[in-house]
């Protein structure tokens, strides 16, 4: 067989074409925890006015239940969000995940499908370099090996395109200290219409389907977002008091509440979301960066440990809550 071999010019030109077509984009540093673990998400790229949301399954390293009391992040400037799904479906084997990164909105449809929702949201919808530590006695659980999800959502505003980068630390709780295991919650409303270059607002009202131990709470909007105001309301509407305000849509405002808020069941929040439009077309919900949200987000307990909470206008979920309301009038 014939060898052919290339020039030591034309090596160095092919050599120096590929580094120029796929340029390596530095990684992103973050100090491990002295306990716990860290992970990394495998890096994708985004063109020029593009938008990817990618998907990557991982199993966590834990040979054993890890009660979850912080949790540390740091990715590529201008992300727009970061979350960790963790699977609860039935087939645990991952052999059958795929493997490498995957395209899909939160990763819906992606590992084994039982034809339930079996993925929870550990640590809310994140960007930049976020930590963040429960308080005394709240964590989140998370199981051995466990099977996650890494997904990162960009949507690339400049004129080159940017590879994505993702790093994140699990830091576990000391042992013996945990009492109450924390889920995530997002409740919002999907009727959201912004008027070409003009403004707009919308107000929903949630009620808890049952007694909730609040941990956190903070908001979530996209790039046209000018505010989220979020109150406390009795069974009956009436206002108990102002629980967070975020007139920025890309650093959102979190309130922790270092002894849980009782919330009783039919109590709940009114919150209200604000836009400006700036573009020639109108605006209304959806998934991408280009749409809009206006949703209450944060973390809760319920009394009795780890049970699974739903209610009307709640979607299915494998742990935690996603509620949908309507607008008020």
């Amino acid at each position: 067989m014939k060898v052919t071999r290339l020039s030591p010019i034309i090596a160095v030109i092919a050599w120096a074409s590929a580094a120029i077509a796929t340029p390596a984009a530095p990684k992103l540093h973050l100090h491990k925890p002295a306990r716990g673990f860290q992970l990394r998400m495998e890096s994708f790229v985004v063109q020029q006015s593009g938008d990817r949301e990618g998907c990557e399954h991982m199993v966590t390293p834990n040979r054993r239940p890890m009660d979850v009391a912080g949790f540390e992040l740091k990715t590529t400037p201008g992300t727009h969000h970061f979350v960790v799904w963790d699977y609860l479906g039935q087939d645990q084997n991952p052999a059958d995940f795929w493997t490498g990164i995957e395209y899909s909105t939160a990763c819906v449809g992606l590992g084994p499908q039982d034809g339930a929702v079996t993925t929870a949201n550990l640590f809310g919808m994140l960007s930049g370099h976020v930590r963040f530590q429960f308080p005394q006695g709240v964590a989140v659980a998370l199981p051995a090996h466990a099977n996650v999800y890494a997904n990162l959502h960009y949507h690339n505003y400049g004129a080159t395109p940017v590879t994505t980068d993702a790093v994140f630390n699990f830091i576990p709780a000391r042992k013996g200290t945990v009492k109450h295991h924390a889920q995530a919650f997002t409740v919002g409303t999907i009727q959201i219409d912004i008027p070409a270059n003009g403004t707009a607002s919308v107000t929903g009202e949630w009620h808890a389907p049952t007694d909730l131990n609040l941990v956190s709470i903070s908001t979530h909007q996209h790039h046209r977002g000018t505010d989220v105001l979020v109150h406390m309301i009795d069974a009956a509407g009436n206002d108990m008091g102002e629980l967070v305000d975020s007139p920025d849509w890309e650093h959102p405002s979190v309130h922790w509440f270092q002894q849980a808020m009782r919330l009783q069941a039919g109590e709940g929040f009114r919150f209200t979301c604000w836009w400006q439009n700036p573009d020639d077309h109108p605006v209304h919900f959806g998934v991408t960066s280009e749409d809009e949200m206006c949703f209450v987000t944060g973390y809760f307990y319920p009394d009795d440990d780890g049970a699974t909470v739903t209610g009307p206008g709640c979607l299915p979920q494998g742990g935690g809550l996603e509620c949908i309301v309507p607008k008020i009038p």
